[in-house]
């Protein structure tokens, strides 16, 4: 039930200082070794991680809507719907794995083609 608890604790942390943009407040919950792998690309460390994410805040995500977190152990997978200023909401999987109270890999997915084609008719780069 520990580990469970500061999954929950860790993984909504992640969420919420994404979502508010809160940089500083992310990186606290990012082990220094994160790996992250997902449909638009990959990460490997904290800076690069992070740097990632701010990259999506900044230039795709307009808000998170939560669904559903599902926490067991030390392992969260979140259900949430990707909000972007081009497209409709997009429904997105999110696995994160905690130890010691810091995300150590995390793996997203979602259907990339809205954004693909929305990117395809502005000429910009989805990522």
């Amino acid at each position: 039930m520990e580990h469970t608890e500061t999954t929950r604790t860790t993984v909504t942390t992640y969420f919420d200082a994404w979502r508010e943009r809160d940089f500083d407040r992310l990186r606290t919950v990012l082990d220094p070794e994160v790996t992250f792998d997902g449909v638009l690309g990959t990460a490997r460390g904290a800076e690069e991680c992070l740097a990632g994410l701010r990259g999506m805040a900044e230039s795709i995500m307009t808000d998170l809507t939560l669904h559903v977190r599902v926490v067991e152990g030390q392992d969260a997978v979140s259900w949430f719907d990707l909000h972007t200023a081009t497209t409709p909401p997009i429904p997105t999987a999110n696995w994160s794995h905690v130890e010691n109270g810091l995300i150590t890999r995390i793996r997203v997915t979602f259907d990339p083609r809205p954004l693909v084609a929305a990117t395809s008719a502005t000429g910009s780069d989805p990522a």
